[in-house]
């Protein structure tokens, strides 16, 4: 931030310097998705977006139209959206759902009244099905980093020695894309998160079907999963897989972050609205 800048905020009274950093999000009000039409029109009221960005949006869309935009950028797109007939709403950043630190599972076993969840340590964690609130699931895709180590041979001259050889030993770093099946469950008004990394998960302990691959077996947990809690919301991927279809994919974390985000606040709105 400039020198000018700052000393214009060290000027605001309390009120208007929070109203000067404070982000917001354009949130849909309800789930229906907007099409690349309706948003490519909105857009080309704003020279940093484009067609391209309508459509990418378009087509992964779950709740959230634009976060950590400040006051003025976020309510003129808010605007230029409801113009086109999508239901929004301008929601600052700090009112939205702040998600749990996620406990990751290494086992868990399911009987009629609830599940049996265990830590790393074999701790054991009763869950009735009954507090199930929210049920996540897809593949994400992250970039890891690996370290790589080479050798090559270099001939070196030397007046006294002559020619000789030496091994160089070089370093660096290498980068791929791997995608992982993730299942989340929300519980206890959407206070507690426990994630189950299909990769790393021993499917033995809850099912008997050593041949099924790896895909079809998370496909038969998150199923078997929503099935014993009719009542629980769904995300995207938890409702394909319901419907025997293949796992929907998240380019990077943060798009489900943001859909996970979208369907906790738009809950609690639900809620809220059912009490008025």
């Amino acid at each position: 931030m400039r020198e000018a800048e700052l000393r214009c905020l060290v000027a605001l009274p309390a009120n208007r310097i929070m109203s000067a950093v404070r982000q917001y999000a354009v949130l849909q009000r309800d789930a229906v998705s907007p099409t690349a039409e309706q948003l490519k029109r909105a857009f080309r009221l704003f020279h940093n977006l484009t067609d391209a960005d309508a459509v990418r949006l378009a087509s992964s869309a779950s709740g959230i139209l634009v976060r950590h935009e400040n006051h003025d950028a976020a309510r003129a797109l808010l605007q230029a959206v409801q113009a086109e007939g999508i239901n929004a709403v301008l929601v600052a950043e700090d009112q939205l759902p702040v998600l749990p630190e996620a406990k990751t599972l290494h086992r868990l076993e399911m009987s009629s009244p609830s599940l049996m969840l265990f830590d790393v340590l074999g701790h054991r964690t009763t869950l009735p099905w009954t507090d199930l609130e929210l049920i996540v699931a897809g593949t994400v895709r992250q970039l890891e980093f690996s370290r790589t180590r080479t050798e090559r041979t270099e001939l070196r001259f030397s007046p006294v020695t002559g020619v000789w050889p030496r091994i160089v030993e070089e370093t660096g770093t290498k980068s791929q894309s791997q995608w992982h099946l993730v299942l989340e469950l929300f519980a206890s008004g959407a206070t507690t998160r426990y994630q189950i990394d299909a990769g790393r998960f021993p499917f033995n302990a809850v099912m008997d079907q050593p041949l099924l691959s790896l895909g079809e077996k998370f496909g038969w947990l998150v199923g078997e999963i929503c099935r014993r809690t009719p009542w629980a919301v769904l995300n995207r991927g938890a409702r394909s897989l319901q419907a025997g279809h293949a796992v929907t994919e998240y380019l990077n974390r943060q798009m489900l972050t943001d859909e996970v985000t979208w369907l906790l606040w738009h809950t609690q709105q639900q809620k809220r609205a059912g009490r008025a």
